[in-house]
C-alpha cells in the first residue's frame, strides 16, 4: 500500500458566526491571516522596488490600492464565471461575494487589467510599474499558497502505487490520508506543490536574478516564463473525479484545458516577448519621480514659509 511521504494536516478553524446575512458562515481560518500577511509583506516589497527606481511613492501607493481592488474582484469573477458558472445561474449575487472564491490566474489577469486602466488614466508607462508589482507579488504569492496548502483547497488526483504519473520521484509528493476516514486516499496537494515551486522561484529571483539592475520588463517576463509552463502541466494533476469531503465536482475544461491553462498560454507568449524581443524605450522611464515630488513639496513649503519636516529633522540631527 502506498504511504504518504507528506502527512495530511487538518488546520484548526473556528466558526465565529453560523450564518451572517449575504456572507454566510464567518470562520476563523489560517488561510485569511496568511493572505493578509502576504498582502502586507508584498506591499512592502513593492514599495522597496519603487524606492530603488525613484517612483513617486504617494502615486505608487494609490496605484497599488486600485490594482489590488481590480485583482481581487476579477479573480473572483474568473473563478465563478469559468469554473462554477452554475453558481451564477442559481444566484447572480454570487458575483458580488468576492470572499467566496478566488482564481490565482484570474488575480494575475485582474492585476494586469487594473494596472493598465489606472496607469493609462494617469498617462504613466506600464512596464516599470509591472516590474515593481511582480517584485512584491512573489512574496505575497508564497503566503497565499501556504494558506492553500493548509486548507487543502486544490486537491489533485489520487496517487496509486506504481501507476503513472506516480512512478519514480513523483510519488514522494503524495499527501495523505485525505478524508473521509472510511475511504482514505493519497493525493497530490496542488497548493503545496505550487508553494514549493514559488519558494524556489522567489529565492532564485531575489538572490540570483539581480532584478533591480535588469532592463524594464525582464522581471515580469522571467517570472511568467517560469510559472506558465509549470502551472500548465500542474493542472493536468487536478482532481478529475468527485469525492466526498474532497471535491464536489471537477473543474470545467474548455477544449480539454482548464481556464488557468488557457491563461498560461497567453502569459507565456507575453513573457517570451518581454524577455527576448521587446527593446527598452525612452518612455519606459518617463514615470512620476519621487525626487520630483519631494522637490515640489520643499518648494511649496518654502514659498508658504512653513518648515519642511524632513529638512527640520536633518537640521535637528546635525
Amino acid at each position: 500500500m502506498l504511504e504518504a511521504f507528506i502527512p495530511y494536516i487538518t488546520a484548526p478553524e473556528k466558526t465565529l458566526i453560523d450564518n451572517l446575512p449575504v456572507i454566510g458562515p464567518l470562520k476563523l481560518q489560517f488561510f485569511g491571516p496568511l493572505v493578509a500577511v502576504g498582502v502586507i509583506l508584498g506591499w512592502k516589497q513593492c514599495l522597496k522596488y519603487a524606492k530603488a527606481k525613484n517612483i513617486d511613492e504617494f502615486f505608487f501607493r494609490d496605484y497599488l490600492f486600485w490594482m489590488l481592488v481590480f485583482a481581487f474582484v476579477i479573480s473572483h469573477w474568473v473563478s465563478v464565471l469559468f469554473y462554477f458558472p452554475d453558481q451564477v445561474k442559481e444566484n447572480p449575487w454570487v458575483l458580488l461575494t468576492v470572499w467566496s472564491g478566488l482564481s490565482s490566474v484570474g488575480g494575475f489577469f485582474g492585476a494586469f487589467v487594473g494596472m493598465t486602466y489606472y496607469l493609462k488614466k494617469h498617462k504613466q508607462p506600464i512596464i516599470v510599474y509591472a516590474d515593481a508589482t511582480i517584485y512584491g507579488l512573489l512574496v505575497g504569492w508564497c503566503f497565499g499558497r501556504a494558506g492553500c496548502s493548509l486548507v487543502h483547497d486544490h486537491p489533485g488526483q489520487v496517487v496509486s502505487e506504481g501507476a503513472p504519473p506516480t512512478e519514480g520521484l513523483a510519488s514522494w509528493l503524495a499527501v495523505g490520508p485525505w478524508p473521509p476516514e472510511s475511504n482514505p486516499t493519497w493525493r497530490y496537494d496542488l497548493g503545496l506543490i505550487e508553494l514549493m515551486f514559488a519558494i524556489c522561484l522567489v529565492s532564485a529571483i531575489y538572490f540570483l536574478g539581480k532584478p533591480l539592475t535588469r532592463k524594464p520588463g525582464w522581471l515580469v517576463g522571467t517570472v511568467v516564463i517560469a510559472y506558465a509552463p509549470f502551472r500548465f502541466f500542474l493542472d493536468f494533476l487536478r482532481a478529475d473525479q468527485p469525492a466526498a469531503k474532497v471535491i464536489s465536482s471537477p473543474d470545467l475544461r474548455y477544449s480539454g484545458l482548464t481556464p488557468a491553462q488557457w491563461f498560461c498560454i497567453a502569459f507565456l507568449l507575453a513573457g517570451i516577448y518581454l524577455v527576448f524581443f521587446r527593446k527598452p524605450k525612452p518612455e519606459d522611464l518617463d514615470y512620476k519621480k519621487d525626487s520630483d515630488r519631494v522637490a515640489r513639496e520643499a518648494a511649496a513649503a518654502k514659498a508658504t514659509g512653513s518648515v519642511d519636516p524632513s529638512a527640520a529633522k536633518t537640521a535637528h540631527d546635525d
